[in-house]
């Protein structure tokens, strides 16, 4: 799929090109996993500095005044690099807070907000999460949240009674404590427990049915932009693939010239152009206010499966040297193994989009 890109668009995918090209890479990614860094300091302080994270705030609130579909090109491209940094997690905290109406200065200047809710179908250790806001204090926990372990506060979704609310919760907070694994790509996934954490009122941003529809905009922002994410991914794994298979010889020719392999290698083409295409076409229609829920599931799920099969065939079209820990394709492979389950993994939202899609029906007897 080719985008039709105006020039704003344009020089936003390639400066983020340019970004990734200068800050980012397999080589970058290894250093940050085996430092254990997390977050890569320098390409977020240029992240910070261009602007991006009020993509998604009006001009006239200080932002840039684009959409989702915009801010999607730098992602794709910092995808293709590995960047790793929490772009989309920053800027969807700095949108859902002016959306409630709460001060995001802090947070579009690089201040780091990131959104903590209980996304569907996921647990902890068999644990159920969610967390309950009931007389000013917070309790429950919240699993899987990236990027915790260096966040200065969160955007919690949490229930009132029945209602819904949104509320800033600094990382100071007492009763609030933060638990932090790294994946296997050296990115990090933190669970939060509240208990009892005390929250003044002014920290509840948001209540009832703005702070839900805000949440839910929230985590198909995540989605969204975690599968443009993949997207990138997969397709820097295929370019690279297809470069390895034109010089790699067998048999005296190179091993590209194989039928079999050209019928993998074109398999994966198909996958991410068509994969482009839905990812942006639901984004064009979240900009617009037409998106389906259902639709951000199907991409989500459409983009793990394709990414992982993607990364499966560059691995063997790599030969053994593929699965070692050297070679460039093994940092994109584990990159595609933690976005296809960050959010969701493949299983969980097409399950996600048969709920809300298919009609209910009564039990049968």
């Amino acid at each position: 799929m080719e985008l039709l890109l105006n020039e704003q668009q344009v020089l936003l995918r390639d400066a983020a090109a340019k970004l990734g090209a200068a800050r980012g890479g397999a080589r970058r990614a290894r250093q940050l996993r085996d430092a254990r860094a997390g977050i890569d300091a320098d390409a977020w302080n240029e992240i910070v500095a261009a602007g991006w994270l009020s993509a998604l705030i009006a001009e006239e609130r200080g932002g840039l005044g684009l959409g989702a579909f915009d801010l999607a090109l730098a992602l794709e491209e910092t995808g293709k690099q590995v960047v790793m940094t929490p772009l989309i997690e920053a800027a969807a905290a700095v949108w859902a807070l002016a959306e409630a109406g709460a001060d995001a200065d802090e947070a579009m200047q690089g201040t780091l907000v990131v959104p903590a809710s209980g996304p569907p179908g996921q647990s902890y250790d068999g644990k159920t999460d969610g967390v309950r806001l009931d007389g000013g204090t917070l309790s429950g926990s919240l699993s899987f949240v990236p990027f915790a372990d260096q966040a200065a506060a969160f955007v919690v979704t949490a229930n009132e009674g029945p209602a819904t609310a949104l509320c800033l919760v600094p990382r100071g907070t007492n009763g609030l404590s933060i638990a932090t694994t790294h994946n296997v790509d050296g990115s990090t996934s933190s669970r939060l427990v509240f208990d009892r954490a005390g929250l003044p009122a002014d920290q509840v941003v948001a209540k009832g049915s703005k702070a839900e529809a805000i949440a839910a905009k929230v985590n198909e922002l995540l989605l969204l932009g975690t599968a443009v994410e993949l997207l990138g991914t997969a397709q820097a794994a295929l370019d690279m693939t297809l470069a390895y298979i034109k010089l790699r010889e067998q048999f005296g020719k190179p091993i590209g010239s194989f039928q079999a392999l050209q019928h993998r290698a074109v398999n994966c083409y198909v996958d991410a152009e068509l994969n482009r295409s839905l990812i942006f076409a639901v984004l064009a229609a979240w900009d617009a206010g037409t998106c389906h829920p259902a639709m951000v599931a199907a991409a989500k799920a459409r983009a793990s499966r394709c990414a992982l099969d993607t990364m499966r065939a560059a691995l063997q079209l790599h030969g053994a040297i593929g699965y070692t820990d050297e070679h460039d394709i093994g940092i994109y492979y584990k990159r595609a193994v933690a976005l296809a389950a960050k959010y969701g993994n493949e299983i969980t939202h097409v399950g996600r989009f048969s709920e809300l899609t298919m009609p209910a029906t009564s039990a049968a007897g």
